[in-house]
């Protein structure tokens, strides 16, 4: 039975896939703002694998989704910022 934390990490790499195939085809706008969501997942993902492993043994530590968890949250304001910019061009 798959959990919160597996649907999250599904439903993160299904959204990064479907931009990157967004920005393949030429629709850049697409492809960004679905970057930005896939990595907004991915930190919330992080985050309950934070909470997970403290409780738990995990094969990764809390710290690691602690370092996963900020360059999620980066990846996400880049790619926000240039989904950003890139509508206010067009």
């Amino acid at each position: 039975m798959v959990g919160t934390r597996g649907v999250l990490a599904i439903l993160a790499g299904i959204t990064m896939i479907v931009a990157l195939v967004a920005l393949r085809s030429g629709r850049k706008p697409l492809g960004l703002w679905l970057l930005t969501a896939g990595f907004s997942i991915a930190t919330l993902w992080s985050g309950l694998s934070i909470v997970w492993t403290r409780e738990n043994a995990g094969a990764v530590s809390s710290e690691t989704h602690l370092l996963l968890g900020s360059t999620a949250i980066a990846a996400a304001v880049y790619y926000g910022m240039l989904a950003r910019e890139t509508d206010s061009k067009q």
